[in-house]
């Protein structure tokens, strides 16, 4: 038999086990209060900007669209014609607005926003199998999956429901559009297509000529030089009289205005031979800046799903969204609202998403593109996507160095 443990040593043994299981308590609690404090900021935060947005639409409304115009102004020619026009335009936004009757809740689809990912969770759900190189692609098949809500009905489906989007920065989304949609068409996922439909026209009316290009280049190159001389003038008129008369005594003035302007006429003409030099043609797609200059002479209205501004594409100021997830911090709040939505029993508890982010457009791959073209260019790309810098809280200072 083990030999009998001394009363007073079990009595400290077990003091310590119990002093031990109190602190463990004691900071599973702690740990738990602070999980649901970050939770419950996190939920602040994302409901929030849902009343951002309604601020927003309030002291900055959106433009119109074309279907919106033509059914205000049919107003004042037939009332039934009005109502076309407006059931028309209902029709259109309720494209991408993608309803789950059974657990009662829109999502609105939105291209480059993990919108990949969620679509094969929704698929799932139905028995559906697919990825992300499926033909048709999975966004088509979720649309026949989950048909689009007759705009008599929206106020007994859409209106009623649970209503959420995934937003992301205007730049850094538009910038992996183009990445993964046009600069490259031999890409597997669908870049034939999109050069068939975008990229081939984009080129024809936005590429310069060789010689277009090389007019430029010489035209800025003297600009500089004109400059250069200018501000080389002014240096030389505000010497003193006494050195100005001393140089001239000597000959050496003369020399060396003489040499000074050999040297700049030199430095041109391999500053534009080196332009020249550098100059490659363009390979068939379309370059960064041609595809920003597309954007900048295209109506928003015309733009595809990847690249019309989430605002246009969800129409949020039609349809009051109830939470707003960013992509900027999608992991955390992503797990944050499935969590919450199958606790709420809006989601089964098989329901299971896998993102990932395949595209790997982050803040310096935008910043990066962005600095192809001018300060100019990415103002008048500002105004184009002003209303989700806006509604969704984006500043231009994101991902452009100014």
């Amino acid at each position: 038999m083990f030999p009998r443990v001394p009363r007073f040593p079990r009595r400290v043994v077990f003091t310590c086990v119990y002093v031990y299981c109190l602190l463990m308590i004691h900071r599973l609690t702690d740990t738990n209060q602070a999980t649901q404090q970050q939770k419950a900021a996190l939920r602040e935060d994302i409901l929030g900007r849902a009343g951002v947005v309604r601020a927003g639409c309030s002291s900055s409304p959106p433009t119109l669209t074309k279907l919106q115009q033509h059914a205000r102004d049919a107003t004042h020619v037939s009332t039934n014609l009005a109502a076309y026009y407006h059931n028309l335009h209902l029709k259109a936004a309720l494209k991408n607005i993608i309803y789950l009757p059974k657990y009662n809740l829109s999502w609105c689809l939105v291209a480059k926003v993990a919108s990949t990912s969620w679509t094969k969770a929704l698929l799932d759900l139905r028995g559906i199998i697919g990825d992300a190189y499926s033909d048709p692609p999975l966004q088509v098949v979720l649309r026949q999956a989950f048909r689009p809500v007759d705009p008599s009905r929206v106020n007994h489906t859409i209106n009623t429901s649970l209503k959420f989007l995934f937003v992301r920065h205007p730049f850094q989304r538009l910038v992996s559009a183009y990445r993964n949609k046009l600069e490259d068409s031999s890409l597997q996922e669908d870049g034939a297509y999109f050069y068939k439909n975008y990229g081939s026209s984009i080129v024809q009316r936005f590429r310069k000529s060789r010689e277009s290009v090389k007019a430029e280049k010489t035209a800025e190159v003297r600009r500089n030089n004109t400059d250069e001389k200018n501000s080389l003038r002014d240096v030389h008129e505000n010497n003193e009289i006494k050195t100005r008369h001393r140089v001239t005594s000597d000959g050496r003035k003369q020399e060396n205005d003489g040499e000074g302007r050999k040297m700049n006429d030199n430095f041109s003409e391999r500053e534009r031979e080196k332009e020249e030099d550098e100059y490659t043609e363009f390979r068939k797609e379309p370059t960064f800046e041609e595809y920003v200059d597309y954007l900048l002479n295209t109506d928003v209205d015309s733009y595809d799903e990847h690249w019309k501004p989430i605002s246009r594409l969800c129409h949020v100021c039609e349809f009051n969204f109830d939470y707003i997830i960013k992509y900027e911090n999608f992991k955390e709040e992503i797990n944050y609202f499935v969590e919450m939505l199958k606790e709420s029993g809006r989601l089964p508890t098989k329901f299971h998403l896998q993102w990932k982010n395949r595209g790997g457009t982050d803040r310096e791959t935008t910043t990066k593109y962005l600095s192809q073209v001018s300060q100019h260019k990415r103002w008048l790309l500002y105004e184009k996507y002003y209303e989700d810098f806006l509604y969704f809280g984006y500043t231009l200072e994101d991902h452009v160095r100014l």
